[in-house]
């Protein structure tokens, strides 16, 4: 994939500082993995409509092309439920049987698509080469001859194809760097998320082993990643239920933690293996699980779509007040994917036309579906 190859986070202390949440709970965040994800999207024939960055079907748009930064999980269930009619007509017309899509398999897919978005924009050599030097990088770092026994040069460095494993390696490391920075008297540099950015592609440049490597954008969640939090300290300092990360990007994190580091000298705890992943994931897939509609707005859209007709306890759909509080983007995907088919030929028979939703629609009516009482 594209975005994969945009870098990241090199010479950074950690990130555990940006991650997100809004009132999470491990209960609230299932399993999810953008590696699973890929497989999901070849098993259940999206690809032979649909494109990741040129790869595959070009019946309908490349997925990986029209999610901007902008685009959330709800309006991705709202898109997908417009052009559901749309899709299961050029399924029929191709042969392609639309299977179950179980609420796992919807997360995976929703971690697949939206792990490019948490990886920053592409960065520049030419800037980060003047970076290198403007923020005395190579005091430590030469580019092909050690300058510092403790410090591989640039062209040894490996790894900067998986952001999440630099930036787990940075952080391990930030202890020793900021010892060896006070040694030499001289200020920690601070640097923004372009800037880190700029700074691992110029890197790149000069590594064979880095070029060499297939880019990786690997995200994944489940309630490990809450433990660790706990019990790797970070609880101590970071209330959980007050950090946003939603808008934010791996470089944005770790230039922010980076630029913090000298806060966490003393001995930070240890990520080993996809701990880091873990942590920063669980947090990152908040935005799936979250809702952040209107319920009053989203009560006139569940009956100017003719919604009350079927799911307010008399039509032939189940009773969704029943259901309050378990419904987010991830599951309106399962939903419109494995029932969506039945759910129009049972409209057709009433004569209430397929609904479409706006931008914000979605998001209202799910905030909507989950402040419904029973009584």
């Amino acid at each position: 994939m594209r975005h994969s190859s945009l870098l990241l986070p090199g010479l950074l202390g950690g990130l555990l500082g940006g991650l997100l949440a809004a009132g999470l709970s491990a209960a609230n965040i299932p399993d999810m993995d953008s590696a699973r994800g890929e497989q999901v999207f070849s098993t259940q024939g999206c690809i032979q409509c649909h494109a990741l960055n040129g790869t595959g079907g070009h019946v309908g748009p490349d997925l990986l092309r029209v999610l901007d930064r902008s685009f959330t999980p709800a309006e991705l269930a709202a898109t997908m439920w417009n052009h559901a009619p749309t899709m299961w007509s050029k399924a029929n017309e191709r042969n392609v049987t639309v299977g179950l899509l179980s609420v796992g398999n919807a997360a995976d897919l929703l971690a697949m698509l939206y792990a490019s978005r948490f990886f920053e924009k592409a960065g520049d050599a030419a800037r980060g080469k003047e970076l290198f030097i403007e923020k005395s990088c190579g005091r430590c770092h030469g580019v092909t001859v050690a300058v510092n026994p403790k410090a591989r040069p640039l062209n040894q460095w490996q790894g900067l194809a998986d952001p999440v494993a630099l930036v787990s390696a940075n952080w391990n490391h930030s202890s020793d760097m900021w010892d060896e920075i006070s040694r030499r008297k001289f200020r920690w540099p601070t640097l923004n998320a372009q800037e880190m950015t700029d700074l691992v592609v110029y890197i790149r440049t000069h590594s064979a082993a880095a070029r060499a490597e297939k880019p990786q954008l690997h995200i994944m969640a489940s309630s490990t990643g809450a433990a660790l939090f706990t019990s790797k300290g970070c609880a101590a300092c970071h209330d959980a239920n007050h950090i946003a990360v939603r808008e934010a990007t791996l470089t944005s994190i770790a230039a922010s933690m980076w630029n913090h580091a000298t806060f966490l000298h003393n001995q930070p705890p240890r990520f080993e293996g996809d701990e880091m992943r873990s942590v920063l994931g669980y947090y990152w897939a908040g935005q799936f699980f979250g809702v952040n509609g209107n319920a009053n707005r989203g009560r006139k859209v569940f009956e100017t779509k003719h919604c009350t007709e079927c799911h307010s306890g008399a039509g032939p759909g189940p009773k969704l007040a029943d259901q309050a509080g378990t419904f987010n983007p991830v599951r309106m995907v399962s939903v419109i994917w494995s029932h969506g088919p039945q759910m129009k030929e049972r409209m057709q028979q009433r004569n209430i036309a397929w609904p479409t939703f706006k931008t914000g629609e979605m998001a209202d009516l799910l905030a909507f579906l989950n402040s419904q009482t029973t009584n």
